[in-house]
């Protein structure tokens, strides 16, 4: 049935004009036209339209003037050159006022209007001459024909758009085309550019239904490439079209750059805490722009006409202004530029100021131009940390930095004057408990009087610092040139501060008692370090709470000599350590027949220059100072490949190896993993290793040393308590742990047969052994007497001088 389209055409000059713009085509259906908007209304009640032509001027009386039966009919606005099409009136299409072509060609695409004829075939010969043009064009090219069929295309759109030679060997419909990238999912939304024709066309374009409107240009962007691509749609006489594809991937990256980069200054010019300011060839001010009339508490005009050291209440030390002027004259940049401004409300305000000349294009100097900032937080912050820097935030006391330089200061002053210096180094018995049992608010508390009190019991010239924790240093200058009498008044002045800080505390309602251990140490010689003036009274300090605390003690010379034996020998361990000095020895363990059944390892350190090293001497050094882990993992390192080597013999390929391992390197968090990742690297059976452990070790922490003598035994690795019955023994815990083996102490055995308490000991230890069915092994056994008696009391294996002493595994 033909179309019925209502026309709404106040004087017929737009049903003429379409009429002479048709042509052969003509107006096919039926045509109501309407000369106002009453009579339009009362043909709409008359008659079922398909469409609606209407003026931009009556758009507005659509909703209110036409009946309900307007609704999703398609509408074609006659557009003014800036108009817009609403967006709730439903389907609307848009072409500008008075052009009659583009009216016609958008009714045509409505399927509202159909040509008369149809396109002729292109000639072959002149089809091959149109595919030569379009090969040698570098766009992209698809040549259309009135029924959507692809006549000519170029090398250039296939590649653009990325489609199969087969697809397009027979000259499908553009609409299989379309289809295809659709389902390929091709491209995303279009970006740039849309009008209301281009988005309708495009919006077709991706649904596979494309009505082919002429778009001024519609960028797309493949999704599969990352690319994008200009289409442009041109009509062809007759109703087909011709469309080409430009890659313009580069050119819109360089616009949205483009548009980044200026987004991003205006954003820094509305955002910035920084204002920006501009001088003239005198250095005046003649611009400004951002934040200084908030910063400044002063407004731009103020500036204008005068120069940075005009302005009124700016301030800075002529040294200051004298540079500044100097790198403005000479035109040259400037940084960081620092004055202080007196606000109206008296405060002080910071400003930083940095600029660059700038020249115009025949060389000369026009002026300056940079940017000012007001860093009076800055500033603050800065002085804040200052005084973190140089006192305690709890007790606000010089902190150590500022504790060592009045102890350089105090060290050169008495090498000036010949008098004496002492310093107290002191911290507060029991204080770790007040920390425990009632937490770190009632600690603070107390170290916050504990410094007041300090300060109330030296001279205002004397210092009191805290170094941290509960250890505090008191520096007294100014004492006797006489040794005995300076150490006499630093004495009156640490009795002082025992009284005063034996004064019980009263923290919320509650009295505690914290006492201090103070160590003294005088000085006189400005050639002695800070460092050793600090490390002779912290010696001093312990060596007053070896004396039972709450008391004080000098510095004794033979402290330092002792302190620096004790370094000396840390040094050569490590060295030792580092050049593995240190060995194996090994002492058999027996049975009752007498038969090797293991050894004990024992290290061994043979000393390049002392010889063979006790191990009395640096076990407990190496466990003070951490070198245990070091020694420890080298010692059983060792051991495994022993175990190795003796399992190649089948005489030694039974027996097992005790190793002894000390609480520090027991309670290492890695220390499972480091057993069983040397047990891996050589190859030794786990289960023919034992690892010696002390009561006391196992009793600090007894779930951790339960959780990791488990996993160890899942893997086979047996476990002893070495000198069982010297600590604090617990039955309780004792049926808890993994064990395989008891030892009992040499120094029960050596007195088994001389001392009944001795020898009670020693058996109780067997019985309990054998009710745990554990293993028991005698160690100290030095007389044919001792065996027979620990034999006869159930004892099965034994260890000491009566079998071996310690020595190389050759020797065994």
């Amino acid at each position: 049935m033909p179309p019925t389209i209502l026309l709404l055409d106040e004087g017929g000059a737009l049903h003429g004009a379409l009429r002479a713009a048709s042509g052969q085509d003509g107006l096919q259906g039926q045509w109501l036209v309407a000369a106002s908007v009453e009579i339009a209304q009362s043909l709409l009640e008359q008659h079922a339209v398909d469409a609606v032509v209407l003026p931009w001027a009556l758009r507005k009386t659509l909703p209110q003037s036409l009946p309900s039966g307007w609704q999703g009919v398609p509408l074609v606005l006659l557009l003014p050159p800036d108009g817009e099409i609403s967006q709730a009136l439903g389907p609307v299409h848009g072409v500008r006022d008075g052009d009659t072509v583009a009216l016609l060609q958008c009714l045509r695409e409505l399927g509202l209007l159909q040509s008369q004829h149809q396109d002729a075939q292109i000639p072959h010969e002149a089809q091959q001459t149109l595919q030569r043009v379009v090969d040698s064009i570098s766009q992209g090219v698809v040549l259309i024909d009135a029924d959507g069929r692809i006549r000519v295309h170029n090398h250039r759109m296939q590649e653009l758009l990325d489609l199969p030679s087969a697809l397009l060997e027979h000259q499908p419909a553009m609409d299989e085309v379309l289809q295809f990238q659709k389902d390929r999912g091709d491209f995303d939304a279009a970006y740039i550019g849309w009008d209301a024709t281009s988005r309708e066309y495009l919006g077709s374009f991706v649904s596979g239904q494309p009505h082919h409107t002429q778009s001024p240009e519609v960028y797309l962007r493949r999704t599969a490439q990352g690319r994008y691509l200009e289409a442009r749609t041109r009509m062809l006489p007759g109703g087909g079209l011709v469309r080409t594809y430009t890659d313009v991937t580069d050119y819109l990256a360089a616009q949205e750059a483009l548009r980044q980069s200026e987004t991003r200054w205006r954003s820094l010019t509305h955002l910035s805490s920084d204002w920006f300011w501009e001088q003239d060839a005198e250095l005046r001010f003649v611009r400004l722009e951002g934040s200084a009339r908030q910063s400044l508490a002063m407004s731009y005009e103020d500036h204008y006409g005068l120069t940075r050291w005009d302005l009124p209440d700016v301030v800075a030390s002529e040294a200051q202004w004298s540079a500044h002027r100097a790198l403005l004259y000479a035109r040259q940049p400037f940084h960081d530029f620092e004055v202080q401004r007196q606000a109206p409300d008296g405060t002080t305000v910071w400003v930083s100021v940095s600029g660059e000349p700038v020249f115009d294009d025949a060389g000369r100097f026009t002026g300056y131009m940079g940017v000012a900032r007001n860093i009076t937080r800055q500033k603050q912050a800065e002085a804040e940390i200052q005084r973190l820097a140089f006192y305690d935030e709890l007790t606000h006391l010089p902190n150590r930095r500022l504790l060592i330089e009045r102890l350089e200061q105090a060290l050169a002053q008495c090498g000036r004057s010949a008098s004496h210096g002492a310093l107290l180094y002191l911290d507060l018995d029991h204080f770790k408990d007040v920390n425990d049992t009632l937490g770190h608010e009632w600690g603070d508390e107390l170290l916050r009087q504990a410094g007041i009190r300090l300060c109330q019991c030296v001279r205002t010239t004397d210092t009191v610092a805290r170094l941290g924790g509960d250890e505090f240093v008191v520096v007294l200058q100014g004492l006797d040139a006489q040794a005995a009498e300076a150490a006499m008044q630093a004495e009156a002045v640490a009795q002082k501060i025992l009284m005063q800080l034996n004064v019980p505390y009263a923290l919320t309602g509650a009295e505690l008692h914290c006492p201090p251990s103070i160590g003294i140490a005088l000085f006189q010689d400005a050639q002695l370090s800070v460092l050793e003036l600090l490390q002779r009274a912290d010696m001093a300090m312990y060596q007053a709470k070896a004396q039972g605390r709450n008391a004080m003690s000098f510095f004794d010379p033979a402290m330092q000599a002792q302190a620096s034996a004790r370094a000396a020998l840390e040094a050569d361990v490590r060295q030792g350590l580092e050049r593995m000095e240190f060995c194996l020895h090994y002492q058999p363990v027996v049975d009752a027949a007498g038969q090797v059944q293991g050894a004990e390892a024992l290290v061994r350190w043979m000393h390049p220059q002392r010889g063979m090293v006790p191990p009395g001497e640096f076990i407990p050094l190496s466990e003070q100072t951490g070198l245990i882990h070091s020694l420890g993992r080298l010692v059983l390192q060792a051991a495994c490949v022993q175990l190795m080597r003796w399992a190649a013999d089948p005489v030694r390929c039974h027996w097992t190896l005790a190793v002894n391992v000390s609480a520090r390197e027991f309670r290492h968090p890695d220390f499972v993993a480091q057993v069983l990742d040397i047990l891996q690297q050589t190859g030794a059976d786990a289960g023919l290793l034992k690892l010696e452990l002390t009561e006391s070790l196992l009793l600090q922490d007894v779930e951790d040393s339960i959780a990791k003598m488990q996993a160890l035994r899942k893997q086979g690795v047996g476990f002893s308590i070495d000198d069982f019955g010297t600590g604090y023994s617990s039955l309780s815990y004792l049926k808890r742990l993994p064990l395989d083996q008891l030892k009992i102490d040499q120094s029960f055995v050596r007195d088994v047969l001389t001392d009944p308490n001795d020898a009670a000991i020693a058996c109780t230890v067997i019985a309990l052994g054998r009710s745990l069915g554990l293993e028991v092994v005698a160690e100290g056994v030095e007389t044919h007497a001792q065996r027979k008696f620990l034999l006869r009391n159930g004892c099965q294996r034994f260890q000491g001088y009566l079998f071996g002493r310690p020595g190389p595994a050759d020797t065994l």
